[in-house]
This record gives C-alpha cells, structure tokens and sequence, in this order.
C-alpha cells in the first residue's frame, strides 16, 4: 500500500476505534505472532458499526431517507480478514460493500447474492424460507488479497487484489417492513477479526449503534474530511447538459467519493430556488414489491426500488427530503406528478389526495440535486435507468418513464393544477 493511502484513515479515528487500532492492524513483525498494534489514546473497547449514517444522525453523501447505512472502517494485513455473521433482516433490500479510502466501491453483495448458512435459507432469494430469523442466517468473510466477485461469500477489501490495505465497510438496509426499526428486526451483523495464524477474536458492537452518537464522534469528523477531500464543491457531480436554471434529468457524469451504492443508477439535476416557483417531476412510475403493506420481496415487478430525492450541493451533501415508490401517488394511467417546493410555496393542490406528491425543497440559499433512483431492475425491464449508456441521452431509452421536470408558478399550479405545468 501506498504510504498516503494508509493515513486516509486519520490517527484520531483510528485511534478512538479500538478494532481499528487494537485489532485490525496488520500483523506484527514476523516473531511475534502474538503481538498487536496499540494506541496511547485507544480506549481499550473494540467497537464495530460506530457511524451511522441517515438524516437526524450523519447526514451526508446524498443518503435515502428510508435507508439506514451502519458503516465500518478498517485496515487489514496480509493474510487478515474480518468475518461478518448476520442475519437477513425483514426489509426491501439490504447489501454488504466494501469501499476504498476515497469512497469508491471495491466489491458488494446484494440480499440476494448472499448464501445462507447451513439449516438457514434466505427470504430474498427462496419464496420458502419462511419468517424465522434463527433460520436466515449468513456469513461474509472480508479479506485482502482477492479479486471482486469472488464466490464463496466473500468480499474484497482492497482493490486490484493488494494483499492489505484500508476502507470502509458498509451495511445498508432499505425500507425495514417496521419503520420504527431500521435494522429490519434483526440484531446488527456481528464481527470477528480473524489475524493471520490466530484464532477469530469477536468485535463488540457499539452502543447504541443506531442513536445520536455518530454525528460527533471521531469516525463522523473522519467521513466528512473524506467526502470533502474526494467530493469537492464543483466538481461533485455533473448532470450531463443541464442547469439550474434549465432543469432536466441526466445520468451523473461521477460519483466516485460519495459511497455509491452498486445496485442503483441515478438521473438527476440541480435546481435553483425563486420564491413563488416549484419544480414538477412527471413520469410513468415502474412496479415495486410493496413490501411496507406485506408484498413479497419475491414479488416479479420492475424495480426492486425507485425514489426521488432533494439533496444539497454542499459539503456534506446531506439529504432534504425523498418520496420513495410506496410513498408516492399514482394515478389510474400509472403516472405521478411531484411538486419539489418550500412549504410556503406548495401550492393548495398539492397533495395525494389530488394525485400529488409533495417533496420539501429545504434549504433555498443552496443549490439542489434532485436525484432519482432505480434500484436492481427486472431483467426484461429495459426502461430503466441502468439501460442508459454514459453520456446517452436517458430520454429515447426510458420512454414513459422518463421523467419530466420544469418549473412552474405557484399560482398557475393552483388554479389550473400541473397539466399547465409541462416541460
């Protein structure tokens, strides 16, 4: 590894993570099998999934309003590794990726990638399996030195297959089927670090993992010194030919330093606020399980995922508000209609019950990224975002489903509703 890569990981969070410090540290000197790497300033206590990134907690790199993402930095050795057993939660979707120093995927496993233990079977994968968590169990090993998508359930810590290095791992898990609980009513994975020719040694998980503490903590200030690093303002994203001031939706030139998660792809825009302005979206939406109101996960639709989401472009990119599938109205032809204002502008008729779906604009002293997301589509689904090439205009291969933005006076929104609002 290249001596820059290894201080990304800054020595204040390094050193506040006892796993990182105490027990992920590559190996010591050849000699002293039995050694391990300590930190004056480490506390002792090995502690795993220590931020927690969603609005209200650590809100940045453009996260999704009904996802939960638990995220685990670590530097492992030669021969190191980091066992992960799980269990597969009651959610829409849920995914193991392991990310570089600057943020970038290195390898992932989906919900339905990921094999079940023996005596378990997984409920994203077998229409049998049944609703007893002791019996969807799984394990993942996380190990230098191999390639991405190697079989097995493993996953590449490094990239090119480097025999040790540092990143981050990250949990995520979407739309629980109870909203109170965004682990899916499962018990976070636990961990174990596994040193090369040593027993694996088991890594507590943090306190209260899913509560305030990661706003302020040493790995929060650590996550947004990298988003700021490898995201500048400027330069974090593109959205081929639009502007704010002549909105519409194209496929990100970049993502790279804000932990994209490998099963969406994205279309969006950026936006500027007028007082007295909306913007409205409109398009054909793509079928979803429906899972919040007890749809199989199994259920053949066209998207596993789909939501539009108000961001701000500025360091560190947190989320202002999203509408996902199921939260969004739909009228008889299949098609929605979002109004993106402040609440001062939403227009009287903006609401479902008029097939309306509102999306708060947040801050108005910042440019926005309105972002739409499709997520894993059917393979015979070729409408989808993920069928756009780069630099190809999403329009022609979208179809019904691409959508329209423009903006529009409020008060022609209210008197005459959005068929005077079209792009």
């Amino acid at each position: 590894m290249k001596p820059a890569l290894w201080r990304t990981l800054k020595a204040s969070a390094l050193a506040w993570l006892g796993v990182v410090t105490v027990l992920v540290a590559p190996s010591a000197a050849a000699g002293a099998p039995g050694q391990t790497r300590t930190s004056a300033t480490a506390p002792g206590v090995p502690c795993a999934w220590p931020a927690v990134v969603r609005p209200g907690r650590l809100n940045l790199a453009f996260p999704e309003t009904n996802a939960t993402y638990w995220v685990m930095p670590y530097r492992l050795g030669q021969g190191d590794r980091i066992v992960v057993d799980g269990t597969y939660p009651s959610a829409r979707f849920t995914s193991l990726t392991s990310y570089d120093a600057k943020a970038s995927p290195v390898d992932s496993l989906a919900d339905h990638q990921i094999a079940p233990r023996a005596g378990s079977k997984n409920p994203f994968a077998a229409p049998d399996a049944g609703t007893d968590p002791a019996r969807h169990r799984y394990q993942v090993t996380l190990k230098p030195g191999i390639a991405a998508g190697s079989a097995g359930n493993t996953l590449a810590a490094t990239a090119k297959s480097a025999a040790s290095g540092v990143g981050w791992l990250v949990l995520r898990i979407y739309v629980p089927d109870n909203e109170s609980d965004p682990t899916g009513g499962v018990p976070l994975p636990s961990l174990s670090m596994q040193r090369q020719g040593s027993s694996p040694r088991p890594v507590t998980t943090c306190p209260r993992a899913d509560a305030a503490q990661g706003p302020t903590g040493p790995i929060a200030t650590e996550l947004r010194d990298l988003v700021k690093k490898y995201a500048p303002p400027g330069d974090v994203v593109r959205c081929g030919k639009s502007t704010a001031s002549a909105p519409a939706f194209a496929v990100p030139d970049k993502t790279a330093g804000l932990f994209p998660n490998p099963y969406n792809k994205y279309l969006c825009t950026p936006l500027e606020y007028k007082a007295g302005r909306v913007a409205v979206v409109r398009g054909k939406a793509p079928t979803f399980p429906d899972t919040v109101n007890g749809q199989s996960v199994l259920t053949k639709t066209q998207l596993r995922y789909w939501s539009l989401c108000q961001n701000q472009l500025q360091i560190p990119y947190p989320v202002s508000a999203c509408a996902a599938d199921f939260q969004t109205a739909v009228g008889k032809d299949g098609r929605y209609t979002y109004v993106v204002s402040t609440s001062q502008d939403r227009p009287a008729n903006a609401t479902t019950a008029n097939g309306v779906t509102w999306i708060d604009w947040g801050p108005t002293d910042v440019t926005s990224l309105l972002l739409l997301r499709n997520m894993l589509p059917a393979q015979d689904f070729h409408n989808a975002v993920q069928n756009t090439k780069k630099g190809e205009d999403p329009a022609p291969v979208m179809g019904a489903y691409y959508p329209e933005i423009t903006y529009c006076t409020k008060e022609s929104f209210t008197r005459n509703g959005p068929d005077t609002c079209r792009a």
